[in-house]
């Protein structure tokens, strides 16, 4: 994707994906002028990894690592509280697909716990259940993903439902999308 195609087609996904993480998190918002600068950074990062993903689709960590901490240096009022989401966004932006699902969403513990299905773990990320590269998120339309997760949910399907916006952010969906490699 070329630097125009970037900041127009990507930026707009970008900016609402954090506006919805920011709001669900009960943080504020970034000015305007942020925004703008870390899809500029975020296009950056992209261009400088290229296609340098490591092991199983990973980015190099040191590589992400560098990104969160440029993208926080941009901030005028630093916002430490937003590395998790810098990280996210890098990796929801530029790392590939893995090649199948780890099926991490419906995992369980030893004591049956699965934190991917609690809302707290949820809202700290910005893919809700899913991982950021889960090859779903381009592979199933939102009503079959939707369906999928519900039938896996530990505390049934009204539970997902209720909070579907959260465990299943269509907008990442729609970064995801965008972000896909052209042929």
């Amino acid at each position: 994707m070329n630097h125009r195609d970037f900041r127009a087609e990507v930026g707009p996904a970008v900016v609402t994906v954090v506006a919805r993480f920011l709001a669900q998190n009960g943080l504020a918002p970034l000015a305007d002028s942020d925004l703008a600068v870390w899809v500029t950074v975020l296009e950056a990062i992209g261009t400088e990894l290229g296609t340098g993903a490591g092991a199983g689709g990973e980015l190099p960590e040191p590589a992400v690592k560098a990104g969160v901490d440029r993208l926080l240096a941009t901030l005028v009022v630093p916002r430490p509280e937003l590395a998790g989401l810098a990280k996210q966004l890098i990796k929801g932006c530029h790392q590939p697909d893995y090649p199948r699902c780890r099926e991490s969403y419906h995992e369980t513990d030893a004591g049956g716990r699965c934190r991917r299905q609690e809302l707290d773990y949820d809202r700290a990320r910005v893919s809700g259940a899913h991982c950021v590269d889960c090859p779903h998120w381009r592979e199933w339309t939102p009503e079959t993903h939707a369906a999928r997760l519900a039938a896996a949910w530990s505390g049934g399907a009204d539970a997902f439902r209720r909070h579907q916006e959260v465990f299943l952010p269509e907008d990442f969906r729609a970064l995801r999308l965008l972000t896909r490699p052209r042929a």
